[in-house]
């Protein structure tokens, strides 16, 4: 794991920049939407996921009506943007729902904070346990403020579609950078010399494992490593020699 070099040059000087930390919470096309079913009704605003289609997309019904009697072969390939008819229903290629998020405070009175392009809203969030501990992996736990319901609205709307999913399978990832690579939008003159939104330390991806506690304060959910979860094994696929003729062969 490489840490980018304008990263650890600032981190050596006297005076070092802040880390900024951020999270962003990514939903699973195959988990946590509905699916498709034939002679529906569909509304404008329906989203639906897919099985065999791109994880990262789903489709959004923008014209209403009644879908077709065999699902559109259109959506394995589709890709954002593209449209495709369904009988009397049209349905528009998006990417899956982002959440973006940070803990922290800034310039903006909004709390906005906006990193490569992307806003991150300000939110009460704790994250802890990153550390690699005797060689395991970090299993960290991630606690969110309740306060606003939002989150509850989030299991809610997945636990419609998946029952008791609880966001198992959702992508979470930790995005750390230094206050001066920020972009040059956070700052009220709206310029910033040593904006960079390559400068960043290596991203951390985790999976969601479990909903460990919901109360009307908070929510607390436990994250894993993607090859850490249970049914996961490594290599993936077994090497046989059916496969690979030269398992089991030795050259002198």
């Amino acid at each position: 794991m490489t840490v980018n070099s304008k990263i650890f040059s600032n981190l050596q000087e006297i005076n070092p920049s802040a880390i900024i930390e951020l999270f962003t919470l990514q939903l699973s096309a195959s988990l946590h939407y509905d699916y498709w079913e034939a002679s529906n009704s569909y509304e404008v605003g329906d989203i639906l996921g897919h099985t065999t289609a791109n994880k990262l997309i789903v489709f959004k019904c923008t014209v209403a009506g009644q879908s077709g009697t065999t699902e559109p072969s259109a959506f394995a390939t589709a890709s954002a943007g593209q449209t495709v008819t369904d009988n009397q229903v049209t349905w528009t290629a998006q990417s899956v729902d982002i959440e973006r998020f940070h803990a922290g405070s800034n310039l903006n009175a909004n709390g906005q904070l906006v990193w490569a392009g992307n806003s991150y809203q300000r939110f009460p969030v704790q994250a802890s346990g990153f550390a690699f501990q005797r060689g395991q992996l970090p299993r960290p736990k991630l606690v969110v403020s309740n306060a606003t319901g939002l989150i509850s609205a989030i299991l809610l709307r997945v636990n419609k579609s998946t029952t008791g999913n609880d966001l198992t399978g959702a992508t979470v990832t930790r995005i750390r950078t230094l206050a001066k690579f920020i972009d040059a939008i956070n700052f009220s003159d709206g310029t910033n010399a040593t904006a960079d939104p390559n400068a960043e330390f290596p991203q951390e991806i985790y999976k969601v494992d479990r909903k460990s506690a919901e109360t009307r304060e908070v929510v607390e959910f436990e994250l894993a490593a993607p090859t850490d979860l249970a049914g996961v094994r490594i290599p993936g696929r077994q090497a046989t020699r059916s496969i690979f003729p030269a398992i089991g062969t030795f050259l002198a």
